[in-house]
């Protein structure tokens, strides 16, 4: 949707909200726009959800207060960060109800005060929120609801999932606990009747899903900060190790800004090198994230992870140095 149009529907919904009635003419001439451009936003909102009454008799519009949002008090600051927020919502990949997300943003900040709206307004037009890659959320809006359906009526999942671990198609019955959405996916984390355990399954990998007729309690006392532990990201390993690595002074401030782990801690050296120490469950995911800094990054334990990142190291050399013998 144009900016310009999401302008224009505030101030419809601010007019339409301001306890006075229209004619289509007099909404035509504050828009700025034909009537029949008025009759497309009056549609709009209304399949937003926007409850507005038309009387026939006086041929005017106004909206049904009684189904509106009470009226809140806001700072100006309150108001900046509720509509950077609702930006946001906007325009966020991660967002598995786009339109409905859209359609909420155009609502709450129709509540606000014209004169919050004009101090807010020139400020978030320099502000750009650039989001990370993610998964198509598109695609899996329909999976999301049925998860989110079981979720609600405590209805057990009967799936097929694309185990990658496995490299097959699998069939399982699924009691989900969790719906989470991690870096740059959304997974709900399920207990698994085949497995007999708790299992993190990504949305995208269901090729086929849909609740069934028996019901299900989540165990009481699963917790996700538990059930995740000291995973780098989210796949614990078999056991816990401490890691201390040595960034290279040109990304050595870069990783030091971050808080990458809630069990960081770094401190520099003279040189200008940073050594970072974290205590994670497992070494697999941790490892990429290091190669991803190559020759910046130097693993100064566990010895285990130095040799697993010299044995990918020795592959890349074998593969390229094929590859530029052939060329």
């Amino acid at each position: 949707m144009k900016l310009d149009r999401v302008e224009r529907l505030l101030k419809l919904i601010q007019l339409l909200h301001s306890g006075r009635s229209f004619q289509s003419e007099d909404l035509s001439e504050f828009l700025g726009v034909n009537r029949r451009t008025v009759f497309r936003d009056l549609d709009l909102l209304r399949k937003a959800g926007v409850r507005y009454h038309f009387d026939r008799k006086t041929q005017r519009y106004r909206v049904d207060q009684e189904n509106s949002l009470p009226p809140v008090s806001l700072t100006y600051g309150e108001s900046l960060a509720l509509m950077l927020a609702t930006r946001h919502l906007m325009t966020s990949p991660m967002m598995a109800y786009r339109r409905e997300a859209e359609s909420a943003a155009i609502k709450i900040e129709s509540l606000l005060p014209r004169a919050l709206q004009d101090y807010c307004g020139p400020i978030l037009d320099t502000i750009e929120i650039l989001h990370q890659p993610q998964s198509d959320v598109e695609a899996i809006t329909d999976t999301f609801a049925v998860v989110q359906l079981a979720m609600k009526l405590r209805r057990k999942l009967v799936v097929c999932y694309d185990s990658y671990k496995e490299r097959a198609i699998i069939e399982d019955v699924l009691l989900p606990y969790r719906l989470s959405h991690i870096r740059w996916a959304w997974y709900t984390i399920a207990f698994s009747e085949k497995e007999g355990a708790v299992r993190t399954y990504k949305l995208e990998r269901f090729t086929n899903i849909s609740t069934s007729g028996d019901s299900y309690e989540i165990d009481p006392t699963f917790n996700l900060d538990e059930y995740f532990g000291n995973a780098w990201l989210m796949i614990r390993g078999d056991k816990p190790w401490h890691v201390k690595v040595r960034f290279k002074p040109m990304v050595a401030g870069n990783v030091e800004e971050i808080s990458w782990h809630r069990t960081q801690r770094t401190t520099w050296d003279e040189d200008g090198s940073l050594i970072f120490e974290v205590d994670v469950d497992g070494l697999s995911e941790i490892l990429w994230w290091i190669l991803g800094y190559g020759d910046q990054a130097e693993v100064l334990e566990p010895a285990e992870l130095r040799r697993d990142i010299l044995a990918v190291a020795r592959r890349m050399v074998e593969y390229y140095g094929k590859n530029e013998k052939l060329a």
